[in-house]
């Protein structure tokens, strides 16, 4: 790995800041939103991914039990 630039490394260090004192008030607020509604974009997506593997397992579940059921009936009929 090359050695980094020690004159990048001190800018990089005052970037966040430097970038805050140069905006406006309104200017910070967007972007916190902007960056907010990434991360809930991430989450949200996460959930609807997690909800839909739910889903599969359900109908898998269902269908096992139904299948068990149906199996036992013909096995055991009533009488």
């Amino acid at each position: 790995m090359s050695p980094k630039n020690a004159a990048a490394v001190q800018l990089g260090r005052k970037g966040g800041k430097a970038t805050a004192q140069n905006r406006t008030k309104e200017e910070r607020s967007a972007a916190a939103r902007k960056a907010v509604e990434a991360r809930w974009a991430r989450t949200k997506k996460k959930i609807d991914s997690l909800t839909e593997q739910t889903q599969t397992l359900e109908r898998k579940v269902r269908a096992n039990s139904e299948a068990r059921e149906a199996k036992q009936k013909k096995t055991n009929p009533p009488q």
